[in-house]
């Protein structure tokens, strides 16, 4: 959307960024590392003289290199990552952690918290 002062302003949507970390509060569960998916959601202005404002693979570059390898609860995973987003570029983020299949009973396929904007 193009605002009254020319400013071009949308959002971008990262959807399925894998990071390989350990995650989960029980013993067992911090064994082996394991693909953890992380959405983002970023709302602000497009386009800073001529050039997107915000590079993806900066982004995914950022996340795989600043955030812990180890984490008990995935809140602390998605503010960590909220963090760092906010910090390094301007806008509304919205971070969706997602724990496939964690241990409960009854079994259930997905958990997902999501934090921001």
């Amino acid at each position: 959307m193009v605002e009254k002062n020319g400013r071009l302003t949308g959002t971008l949507f990262l959807e399925g960024i894998s990071l390989t970390l350990r995650l989960g509060a029980l013993p067992f569960e911090r064994i082996e590392p394991r693909t953890v998916k992380i959405d983002l959601k970023w709302t602000g202005e497009i386009l800073a003289g001529g050039r997107p404002v915000v590079d993806y693979s900066q982004v995914c570059t950022s996340l795989k290199s600043k955030l812990e390898p180890d984490y008990l609860y995935m809140e602390e995973l998605a503010r960590d990552t909220l963090i760092i987003l906010e910090n390094n570029w301007p806008g509304r983020w919205t971070v969706a952690v997602h724990k496939d299949y964690p241990p409960v009973d009854p079994p259930l396929e997905r958990a997902t918290v999501t934090i921001g904007e």
